[in-house]
């Protein structure tokens, strides 16, 4: 065996680190361009948000097929892959109606449309396994994987994930 020196590449991304201030960043650049160029869209025109303010996500847009479903359990256990172990998951939550049904799960006419197979949270909540808390809407960081956002939101969403714009 021999050292090669420190990692500069797994799995395709691309590694770089700033010790001092014990940073680390995967950057996927050449996995993304080789997509867009298997697309045709190598030469497309960049737009600073994804999707438009009208686009609406639905279900129909999830994995429909055995294949599909495989395909998404791969960019799943993440932490695991790397031999690390969350002890408790922070859920941020920008509904109020959600936190109060949470602290107040009696029955009510309000959320009886709530089927039963999504009140499984209540249990992970009260095994002490998620820790439910409450975050401005303007500071949900979570938005950006979720719903569409001006380009302001979306600057905001991804500094608070820690991805900042490379520069070339």
């Amino acid at each position: 065996m021999k050292d090669l020196g420190p990692a500069k590449q797994i799995l395709g991304m691309h590694i770089s680190r700033d010790r001092s201030s014990g940073k680390i960043w995967l950057s996927q650049e050449k996995y993304i361009e080789k997509i867009l160029d298997r697309f045709n869209m190598g030469n497309a025109k960049p737009v600073s948000s994804p999707l438009t303010s009208h686009f609406k996500l639905s279900s129909k847009q999830c994995p429909t097929n055995e294949k599909e479903k495989e395909e998404m359990k791969k960019l799943q256990k993440f932490l695991q892959e790397w031999s690390l172990k969350q002890e408790r998951y922070v859920l941020h939550c920008d509904s109020q109606s959600a936190i109060h049904l949470w602290k107040n799960s009696t029955f009510h006419s309000r959320s009886k449309h709530i089927d039963i197979k999504f009140h499984w949270i209540r249990d992970v909540l009260e095994s002490k396994l998620v820790k439910l808390d409450k975050v401005h809407t303007d500071e949900n960081g979570a938005d950006m994987m979720t719903k569409t956002l001006v380009r302001e939101k979306l600057h905001v969403c991804r500094s608070m994930a820690g991805m900042l714009k490379a520069s070339k």
